[in-house]
Order: C-alpha cells, then structure tokens, then sequence
C-alpha cells in the first residue's frame, strides 16, 4: 500500500453501540435470533472419540462466521479462546466441537438439518472449519457451534442457486483496510440497515504494525510489529474481538482473500517490503502470517504447509454471476523502479514497462483468462486487491503497488476481454483508502480509449485515507479517468445486481474517529452487461 506521507507530500506539490450486520434476502423468516447468543445450558452429543472438556468460560470469544458457500454447502468457522489475546489458553490437546444448521425459521434448532463435530486442533490454534453439505440449494440457514455445554451465537448464512439456476437478483457488499488503531467499525454497524446475501473482502482484515506512534489512533495494537505464528494469531484475535465485526460475519456468508497487512506491507512474492531481509527468514514469516490466516478465516481451502497458499478460486452465483477472487500479492514481481512512489513529474524507469513483469503470475493468469472464456454468467466479477484503473500521469506512475505497475499484464487482460467481446466484466477492488469509480480502457485504434470493463473502488472501514479533503479537488484535476473520489471518508459498498443493471451504492461514515457516527450514501453508479462503463445516478 502506498505511504501516506508520501503520497499527501507529493500530491501538496502537485496541487501547488452495538449493531448487527443485516445480511438476509427477500425471505419471510423471523429475525428475533439472529446473532444472539444461546444461552439455555445444553449438552449436545459429540461423535468424537477425544473428551469433552468443562470449560470455566466462554471459548467462542472470537465469534462464528460462514463463507465460500456452494449451491449444497458452505464452511462454518470459529477459533475456540478462553484468553483470545494471550494465545488462546485452549492448552496442547485437541477438542471435539460440534457443529449444527437448522432452518432459517428454526432459531432454537427444534429440528437440525446438518450437524457433525469437528477437531479443533491445537496445531491449528484450535480454530474450526466445518463443511455442512447436502442442504438446499438457494436457501437460508442457523448454524451454531458448542463445546460440552457452552454455546456459540446463532450465525445466519445461506447456499447459492445452482450453477444452472436463474437467479432474478444479487445483493452483496465489498469492503477492506480495517486497521484497527485508525477508526471505529462503523461501516460494520451500517449493514444493519440493508439486505445482504454475500460479503466479499477484499484484503487488509489485520494490519500488521506496532503501536502507533503518531498520534490519533483511537485504539491501539496489543504489540510491537507482528512477524510470527503466535504474534498474528493474537493480532487476529484483537481484531476479531470487535463486536460490530462480529456481528457482521455472524448475519452473512463471506468470501475472503487477503492482501499485503495480512504479512507485510507491499511484499512481493518471497520479497519483503525491508530489501535487507533474507528471503528464508521471510518466507518463514509469511509462512506464518498464511496459517495465521486461514485460521481466522472461514475458507473452503486446505491449511498451508509451508509459507505457499493457493487462495485464488471461483465463486458461483447461478447463472447471474462468476466472481474470480483474485491473489495479486503471492506470485507477483517484485515492485519496479524501487517502488518509489509520486514520482509526479518523472517519467518510470523502463523496467516498469517490461512485458514479462506480472502481478498473479503466468498460472493465476491463465487460470483467470480461462474462467472468463468458459464463463456463461451474466456478470463476470473480478475480486481484485489493488487499484487497476489507469492513474499514470503522462509517463510517471504515481504506484508502483497497484496494475500501474504492471502495465503489460493489464493491458493483456483488457485486450484479451475487447478481442472476445466479454462486455460484462466488474472489477471490485480495495487496498487504496478511497472510494473511486473508473473505466477500464484500451487504444480504439483511431487516437481515442475504448472502455472494455468498470472498476469499483470501495473505501476502506477505518483505515486512514491517503488525501485529505482540502486536496481532493486537485486529484480530481490529476487523475482524468476517475468518475468519482472520495478519500476523506471511510465505508464500505453496496452492490445490487440483476440481469439488466448493476448498481453500486457508496456507503460512507461522516466521522469514523467518532462510535456510532452516522453513514449517508455519496454516490450511486450503474452499468449494464452489455456497455462498459459506469454511470452516475
């Protein structure tokens, strides 16, 4: 990500209460149960050999949440915590936790519908991915977990229409950047008020820093920069201490990829941000920070062996929609040109404009080309972590962490989506600390841009944004293709999707240093599936 400091100098020189995430559909269920916790003592039978422990607190301190659902499944987490930010205090041994999902109307689980117990592993930091399968497809569920007779929350989540199956609409939301020391969750608490089916995140769910030194951080890390296995575990269990977030896993499926803070700001592949770090004790810190989350994280993968993880996948939602999660952090080349960052009036080195650069690697990119080919969705979605939009100003790149940087794998994306004719390609993205909205575009072969595909930039929940407002009308003025702005504001976007139109709706927080302050909507932006390019409503 880039430095803020930097980034507010160059531009200066230049320019010369608790809520709960309401994620539900079009449904008649009863809410009344969502999200609270069972309190009634019950002990549920566990299949497992391994004893049951009697627990003196609550192990579910970390909350429960859903994600990556299929039309017959989706994974249920919790990390079991008697001291969530002391290593978790679960001690050496495994612990059987069963898991169970009733209909969505059946908030006191009278009758279970899928129900199993799983290990809560102590190499895994006693966290739990269960797989409830051979439910119904397009509907909603409760799921709870237990341990003896301690109780988590009822979660709500829900399965996707077949892959086959016409889906008449799609609600989602996208947000990412929660650093925790910069501002309250109160986007979190904003998604009370609307309807969700599917949550995307987009990178940036911990931040991996120490304590801030600088001055107006509303709350602080619990320690110094986070760099092995117990450190991220206890930074996670910070973060998910949160009640607004939650709150927030608790009413939706989520479907999760990461960016640089789940490591280290702006690694690359096997290379830290700090280029006097050896590669092996890097490798073993990213090794590290991948178990750490996928511990946290509510994935259909297989945990990490080693410091490799492959997250980049599909995600389903009938025929309405392919969502292409994207992993921009992982196989990338290294930045170019010393990631030296507004450079405003200085042309890039010409390492930049090198054609083998890539920013997913030659597998991931031929994985997403594929996908787009074979896709026969109405909206093909890229989940992507940084910025693609064209921001170079004349030669200079102002970052060399977002596609900017790797300018020959755009553009060999954008081409490949103009020679095919998919004209049905959104690009949701997070990383930068600002709401934007650009098209994606490419020469017309006649001195003008043709625009192929629409990016979405969602602002971050609470982390600092890079321009403050006195400056905001000179990036206007700097950055042409960009239809809207904001970077003052923190928030998170909502996304209704039909057949014919696609609307994102930016949702933003009037003050995030203030709890409970209120959100209001800043701007409204269609797009069709047969015409790139967004509108203003």
């Amino acid at each position: 990500m880039l430095d803020r400091r930097r980034f507010l100098a160059g531009l200066g020189a230049a320019a010369t209460g608790l809520g709960v995430a309401a994620c539900s559909s079009d449904d008649n269920s009863s809410a009344d149960a969502a999200g609270s916790t069972t309190t009634a003592a019950s002990t549920i039978a566990s299949t497992s050999s391994l004893p049951v422990p009697k627990l003196a607190s609550d192990p579910f301190t970390l909350g429960i949440a859903s994600g990556d659902p299929d039309a017959s499944s989706v994974v249920l987490w919790t990390r079991l915590a008697l001291t969530p930010l002391e290593g978790g205090g679960m001690g050496d041994v495994d612990i059987p936790v069963r898991w169970e999902v009733a209909a969505d109307f059946d908030a006191k689980f009278v009758k279970v519908v899928a129900s199993g117990t799983e290990v809560a592993s102590a190499a895994h930091g006693h966290s739990v991915h269960a797989l409830a399968s051979a439910l119904e497809s397009n509907t909603w569920y409760r799921y709870r977990f237990s341990v003896g007779s301690r109780l988590s929350a009822v979660g709500r989540t829900r399965t996707t229409p077949a892959n086959n199956a016409t889906a008449a609409k799609l609600s989602f939301g996208f947000a990412s950047c929660q650093d925790w020391q910069a501002g309250y969750y109160n986007a979190w608490r904003d998604m009370a008020t609307v309807d969700l089916d599917l949550l995307l995140f987009l990178g940036d769910y911990i931040y991996e820093y120490g304590e801030s030194k600088l001055g107006g951080a509303v709350r602080q890390h619990n320690s110094d920069e986070v760099t092995d296995l117990a450190g991220y575990r206890n930074r996670y269990a910070l973060y998910k201490s949160d009640p607004l977030l939650q709150a927030a896993h608790l009413r939706c499926p989520w479907v999760v990829i990461w960016d640089d803070h789940e490591v280290e700001n702006n690694y690359a592949d096997d290379h830290s941000e700090d280029d006097s770090v050896p590669t092996a004790a890097f490798l073993a810190r990213r090794a590290a920070a991948y178990q750490a989350w996928w511990e946290h994280q509510p994935v259909r993968l297989d945990p990490p062996n080693g410091p490799d993880l492959k997250i980049y996948r599909t995600q389903h939602w009938g025929k309405l929609a392919n969502f292409f999660m994207l992993d921009t952090r992982q196989y990338r080349t290294d930045q170019a040109c010393g990631d030296k960052a507004l450079q405003l009036t200085t042309p890039a080195c010409a390492e930049v404009t090198e054609p083998g650069r890539t920013l997913t690697g030659d597998e991931e990119e031929r994985w997403l080309l594929d996908q787009l080919d074979a896709s026969k969705a109405t909206w093909n979605v890229l989940g992507n972590q940084v910025v693609m939009t064209d921001l170079r100003l004349g030669k200079a790149v102002l970052n060399y962490d977002q596609w900017d940087g790797y300018p020959a794998e755009r553009q060999r994306l954008l081409e490949h989506l103009d020679t095919k004719g998919i004209t049905n390609c959104v690009v949701v993205t997070g990383d930068i600390h600002l709401g934007g909205v650009g098209d994606l575009q490419i020469d017309d072969g006649a001195g003008g841009k043709k625009t192929v595909a629409t990016e979405f930039v969602g602002t971050s929940i609470s982390s600092v944004g890079l321009i403050p407002p006195d400056l905001e009308a000179s990036a206007r003025g700097l950055l042409k293709d960009a239809k809207y702005l904001n970077s003052h504001q923190r928030g998170w976007v909502r996304c209704e999707v039909t057949p014919k139109l696609w609307t994102s709706e930016y949702r933003v927080v009037t003050d995030n240093l203030v709890e409970e302050s209120p959100v209001t909507i800043d701007g409204t932006f269609t797009v069709t599936p047969t015409t790139p390019g967004a509108i203003a409503v």
